[in-house]
């Protein structure tokens, strides 16, 4: 099973030239495995090469909500390159 995040045609994540940030999706709490994930780029705002978005690791989130608890995954993505990159998340289920 293979899925995107965001959805197609939904705004892209964002992440700025030379930031690392943490980015999360979830599957309405429910855990599904063990999930690869592969950020693909959408955009940017300038020609430069490399464009480069570099997954540094993947967790799980488990977080108290009203009547129980959520699991959401979580990754962390640095773009090391010199400009600014649109991106959704390409994944699947690890076999």
């Amino acid at each position: 099973m293979t899925w995107q995040y965001p959805a197609p045609g939904a705004t892209p994540l964002f992440l700025a030239s030379g930031q690392a940030a943490q980015f999360g999706y979830t599957f309405g709490g429910v855990y599904r495995g063990p999930q690869y994930v592969e950020a693909r780029l959408d955009s940017s705002n300038g020609p430069a090469d490399p464009r480069d978005l570099v997954v540094q690791w993947h967790g799980i989130e488990n977080r108290a909500v009203f009547g129980g608890a959520q699991e959401n995954y979580i990754v962390g993505i640095w773009n090391p390159s010199s400009v600014d990159i649109w991106f959704h998340l390409d994944g699947g289920g690890v076999t």
